[in-house]
């Protein structure tokens, strides 16, 4: 694996780790926190913006910047704070936004910077990279857990200086091998190209000057279809299966929506006196099961990551049936929908549209203000995980019906490869007399 991509990685674990003590190491409780976890609904925003005017690596290190700002306020005003007084118990609060708006920034787009890196990689290699970045969400919940163990102004330090060393490792290493990274400028509008396409299928109900290849084929065009160069449209091929992979990737979002469900069933009790429900405890045993038995199981048996997710969805249903106490069920279905939906949507989603995809598979962690608000119309835990089930077999219903129509892409090699020739050859035609050389016996 190149040292990029490992680099990449590494900066996924540090911006995880320093977001999650900010989060858990705080005062910060209640409503609050369920409205900035709302923001989390800007990650597909932010992701369409990256792939259309920002692009990955200034997208980046934006959000390295921002977090590295937020971090110095939270130092003065907790210096501030603990001297005078200053904003009480809300000191953290400016800090604790701005680093939101990095961590956002920066967590739209990391994925697919990471596998940039890996230009020629294995679909293996691709997947790894995939379930190690998942795995730097558990990794950091685990340290920001231990936090709970302190006093509420030890606790504070130790947010602090661990995000201090965690962002200045991220600089300091940006700053001696940028020059190794692979940025890779993409920068098109997919919103512009998705409007274009289906304009140009609303106004022409039949093909213009097809190609002759085409009438072989068995099957009529669609009318999406008709948009491409070889029925006479103005868009090549890729472009038209990107908007059709685009429309065919949307419902199933609502697997997503899934896994936002449980986001907030039950975090768990972790005092100095037990740690048997410290959700550091849980994360560990669940994300061991998860990668090196189910993952191992599920990728010799069960290959479709579409079945993956479905499976996800099914076991936390389980878990929201058995619910009793504690918080070890909810993990491994979370995270069994979090790795089939990040490797589908980064293998299926045009190049262009990734950030786009990739951020609303993001929009998940947005489940705590969902749930928040959700807890909030019932006094009892019972309804409300009475109202939890049903919601989560209604949601796997729907998405076994959309998972069972739902076609992969598959690229039409004959005419991909008679398109090549055909520009291979229109290049040299255009060469210019003049440039031709002759060579004589």
């Amino acid at each position: 694996m190149p040292f990029s991509a490992i680099m990449v990685l590494l900066w996924t674990y540090l911006m995880a780790i320093q977001f999650y003590l900010s989060v858990y190491g705080n005062l910060i409780t209640g409503n609050l926190v369920a409205i900035i976890y709302g923001c989390y609904t800007l990650f597909p925003l932010i992701g369409l913006l990256t792939d259309v005017y920002i692009g990955r690596y200034r997208a980046i290190t934006t959000g390295i910047i921002l977090c590295f700002i937020s971090w110095i306020i939270n130092g003065i005003l907790f210096i501030l704070n603990n001297c005078y007084g200053f904003m009480e118990k809300m000191w953290i609060l400016p800090g604790y936004v701005i680093n939101n708006i990095g961590v956002i920034t920066f967590a739209a787009s990391v994925i697919q910077y990471n596998i940039d890196q890996l230009i020629g990689g294995s679909a293996n290699e691709l997947s790894t990279i995939i379930y190690w970045n998942i795995a730097a969400l558990p990794v950091a919940w685990v340290l920001s857990d231990w936090l709970v163990l302190f006093n509420p102004v030890t606790r504070e330090q130790v947010v602090i200086i661990p995000s201090g060393v965690a962002l200045s490792l991220v600089l300091v290493s940006h700053s001696l091998f940028k020059h190794k990274l692979e940025n890779i400028s993409l920068i098109k509008n997919p919103i512009k190209l998705i409007v274009r396409v289906l304009c140009y299928a609303r106004k022409h109900k039949y093909p213009e000057n097809r190609s002759a290849l085409t009438y072989w084929e068995e099957e009529a065009p669609s009318r999406l279809d008709l948009a491409k160069d070889k029925y006479g449209g103005p868009f090549t091929e890729e472009e038209v299966e990107d908007v059709k992979t685009f429309f065919r990737m949307l419902p199933l979002f609502i697997a997503i929506l899934g896994f936002g469900l449980i986001a907030n069933i039950s975090d768990g009790d972790c005092t100095k006196e037990s740690l048997v429900d410290c959700i550091m405890i849980t994360f560990i045993d669940a994300y061991s099961v998860t990668i090196f038995i189910i993952r191992g199981c599920f990728h010799k048996y069960i290959p479709s990551m579409l079945t993956r997710m479905g499976a996800g969805i099914a076991f936390a249903l389980l878990g929201c049936i058995f619910i009793i106490r504690g918080c070890f069920h909810k993990y491994i279905p979370s995270m069994l929908t979090r790795m089939g939906a990040g490797i589908l949507f980064v293998a299926q989603s045009p190049e262009h549209m990734r950030g786009m995809m990739v951020g609303l598979c993001y929009t998940s962690l947005a489940g705590y203000a969902f749930n928040s608000v959700l807890q909030s119309y019932f006094k009892s835990l019972l309804h409300y995980y009475i109202i939890v089930c049903f919601l989560q077999l209604l949601i796997l219903i729907v998405f076994v019906i959309l998972a069972r129509r739902y076609k992969y892409r598959i690229v039409d090699d004959h005419y991909q490869r008679y398109m090549e020739q055909e520009d291979e050859y229109e290049r040299h035609q255009e060469i210019p007399e003049s440039e031709i050389v002759i060579i004589e016996d």
